[in-house]
């Protein structure tokens, strides 16, 4: 005969096996389960990763598209600048040579500074003959030329700012 003893044993040790069993498999289930929660999550990081650098891709293209653009437009003003500038040169050298400024001697002419000053014949040039002649020299004359081209390069420079909305026009008060 068995003794209940001898059943119990056995029957303990079945049991035993089946708990840890049934308790392996549950927290195999709960890896399981967290494994695919991470693998989710992994996916949505890689996609917002994804979509990030398209973001980035584009916006960063878009910024060098107008960085591009911008020196394009100041490349076309720098050389209309330049190039207005060599017209005013030969337009000027034209005058100059065309008999515009004409040599006279001896005279006395007020310089750059108001102070009068004796001039020599190679240095004076007149602008016509008559009564209200204005006289200068040809130091005074290309003084006046540089700073004129001078002042139309910080005009359209002022212009320029404006334009941009970085610097504002000053209207003259009445």
């Amino acid at each position: 005969m068995i003794t209940l003893r001898a059943w119990m044993i056995p029957t303990a040790g079945c049991i035993a096996l089946a708990s840890y069993g049934w308790w392996q498999h549950h927290r195999a289930s709960q890896w399981r389960d967290q494994a695919h929660i991470e693998a989710a999550n992994h996916q949505q990081t890689k996609a917002a990763y994804v979509a990030a650098q398209a973001e980035a891709t584009a916006k960063a293209k878009a910024a060098r598209e107008k960085t591009e653009t911008r020196y394009a437009e100041l490349a076309k003003e720098a050389h209309d600048a330049n190039e207005k500038a060599d017209n005013w040169r030969a337009r000027v050298q034209r005058f100059a040579d065309g008999g515009g400024m004409r040599q006279q001697g001896g005279a006395c002419v007020a310089g750059t500074t108001g102070n009068a000053r004796a001039s020599s014949d190679a240095d004076l040039a007149a602008s016509s003959d008559g009564p209200g002649a204005v006289t200068l020299t040809r130091a005074d004359f290309d003084t006046l030329t540089a700073n004129t081209e001078r002042l139309l390069r910080v005009h359209a420079w002022g212009q320029a700012l404006i334009s941009e909305g970085l610097a504002q026009s000053a209207a003259p008060e009445n």
